[in-house]
């Protein structure tokens, strides 16, 4: 075990380490960089990105966002989507754009193995 004395001496060496240490200095030049940049004026580009960042601002464009999208998928006519309203969908799509789709166009009754 370790004697009182021995854990004295260990103490004592501890502060006077300790007695060397100066303490730590800044930049001089650095206080007169931050009320530089606390004076700035921000620019509009700044003051638009420094606004948007706020989290109140951010969640609130997020979930607008998210509406527009859901609003979006939802075509408000109260409907479901389904096979045949899907497939006039299609129809009326090939049909604006005077296309016919691939599918109509292959015969499938005379099909050989080739």
């Amino acid at each position: 075990m370790i004697s009182k004395e021995q854990i004295q001496q260990e103490i004592e060496k501890t502060l006077d380490s300790l007695n060397s240490v100066k303490r730590a200095q800044a930049n001089p030049f650095l206080f007169t960089r931050i009320k530089a940049r606390m004076n700035k004026k921000a620019d509009g580009w700044e003051g638009v990105f420094s606004f948007i960042s706020k989290p109140a601002i951010a969640v609130a464009i997020l979930l607008l966002v998210m509406a527009v999208n859901g609003w979006a998928l939802w075509d408000g006519s109260g409907e479901t989507a389904t096979a045949d309203s899907s497939n006039a969908s299609v129809s009326e799509l090939a049909s604006e754009y005077n296309t016919v789709a691939s599918v109509n166009n292959y015969d499938y009754e005379n099909m050989t193995n080739e």
